[in-house]
């Protein structure tokens, strides 16, 4: 049965990364797609009874994560949400999902995720959707990908890719940033590694996956032959990529030095003929570099083969380091923000709640200037401005809820400096980057369209 075509949107621009053609691009972005589909989401029930008041009520799967079936709809919920009504067929779950389209038409338009058809198809692997305990790890697949437009000899890819924030707790992991160190990458014959610092809770977060999964990992490389593997992922998960995508070099790394027991499965020599590579989508900024002079061979590949895509205002990928930008978000954008979306009644109590926290709260206007005083003064700022992005950042400049202008094209910016000086903006050109001045703008809308146009705009339709 032939494959029919998936359509795409030809008005999207292009950009150009190395060892990512389009269709692999396209590819990438789709994962990152299908890992938020609420189709997947896993739903909850008591097990006895109806629920109730007391959080010491036992509750079970009722659907675990990570599976479907086909043919139901997605019901519309407040915010924007969606929840997936199960269907009448047969149960798809594991990479199974990879390979099908949950696609629907609700209020007249296509919702849900497409299938990676249109690049090839999925033929081993796994997926972690951590059953119980997924309201607090982000899910994570690893994917053994065969392009059907390659020769039918040629070695399949890797893809290993996790899912970005969608509940409280993605959001508190994204803030638990303390800058750490693993012996993962850390080299007592190379001082300079110990200068290498990464996202605390990410690199927790990866940590857990690799032990679970690292075996098995190497045993899909090993047994498919593999030459090209991609970490990837948007938002929280591009940190979660970008940070494995060290892990991974560093354990390489060790390996050659002969620093690892021979139970370790980074040993194999296979492993070192594969050509690693990030490519990732709005990924907030995971890395300390505590080095001043010499850059750790280490961090030159990881800089070699990294991207990131950012697009517009999003907040997301200047986080946590680049304060300029975030010293405006919180002053100008957050509290309109919180206006726009919970309204001026709750942010009223919310003043109330910061009064309590910040003596010098005296309404919106000096709340959030009373915040970034707390900040400075407990020195948590001087912590946080540290990190910084990996690698080539394929930055698309677009306006608040605008499009890019006609002609405009990606800038590619590596190094701290050039990537601070283009992102890192403030006053007029952060205004300007917003879609207006202070006191205009539909800021939530804008920031929500920013963050997920770096991967939106490419996942196939």
């Amino acid at each position: 049965m032939s494959v029919k075509k998936q359509k795409t949107d030809e008005t999207v621009i292009w950009p150009t990364i190395k060892g990512v053609d389009k269709p692999l691009l396209q590819t990438l972005a789709t994962v990152c797609h299908k890992l938020y589909d609420e189709a997947l989401f896993a739903a909850w029930k008591p097990v006895d009874g109806e629920p109730d008041n007391t959080l010491e009520q036992t509750y079970e799967l009722s659907k675990a994560g990570g599976q479907y079936k086909p043919g139901g709809k997605y019901k519309p919920l407040e915010g924007g949400k969606y929840e997936y009504l199960n269907g009448t067929r047969d149960v798809l779950k594991g990479i199974d999902v990879f390979n099908n389209s949950t696609i629907q038409p609700v209020d007249g338009k296509p919702y849900g995720t497409a299938s990676l058809a249109s690049y090839g198809e999925v033929i081993d692997g796994f997926t972690d959707f951590h059953r119980e305990s997924q309201a607090l790890f982000p899910p994570f697949a690893a994917l053994i990908v065969k392009p059907k437009d390659e020769p039918v000899e040629a070695a399949p890819i890797l893809i290993l890719a996790w899912r970005g924030s969608t509940t409280v707790w993605d959001w508190i992991n994204d803030f638990a940033c303390s800058p750490s160190l693993s012996s993962r990458w850390s080299d007592e014959t190379k001082p300079e590694t110990k200068e290498i610092r990464a996202h605390g809770m990410i690199l927790n977060l990866v940590e857990n996956t690799f032990s679970l999964h690292e075996r098995e990992i190497v045993d899909l490389i090993d047994t498919h032959k593999v030459e090209r593997a991609f970490f990837t992922g948007h938002s929280l998960a591009g940190g979660l990529a970008n940070v494995a995508h060290l892990v991974v070099r560093g354990q390489l790394a060790l390996s050659q030095a002969g620093l690892l027991g021979s139970g370790s499965p980074w040993t194999n020599p296979k492993l070192n003929k594969v050509d690693w590579l990030a490519c990732t989508f709005a990924s907030l900024q995971p890395i300390v570099r505590k080095y001043v002079d010499k850059i750790p061979s280490l961090i030159a590949d990881l800089d070699a083969s990294s991207y990131n895509v950012v697009y517009g205002c999003d907040p997301v990928s200047r986080a946590p380091g680049m304060l300029k930008f975030l010293g405006d978000c919180v002053e100008v954008v957050a509290p309109k923000i919180v206006k726009e979306t919970v309204g001026l009644p709750a942010w009223a109590g919310i003043g109330l709640f910061l009064d309590g926290k910040f003596s010098s709260f005296h309404g919106v206007d000096t709340a959030t200037s009373d915040v970034v005083k707390f900040l400075k003064n407990k020195g948590v700022t001087e912590v946080i401005g540290q990190f910084t992005h990996v690698g080539t950042v394929v930055y698309l400049a677009a306006e608040g809820l605008n499009p890019p202008k006609e002609g405009a094209g990606y800038v590619y910016l590596t190094g701290k400096d050039d990537i601070q000086k283009v992102l890192n903006v403030k006053e007029g050109e952060f205004l300007k980057l917003w879609g207006g001045v202070k006191g205009e703008g539909k800021y939530a809308e804008a920031a929500a369209k920013a963050h997920n146009a770096a991967y939106l705009r490419f996942v196939y339709k």
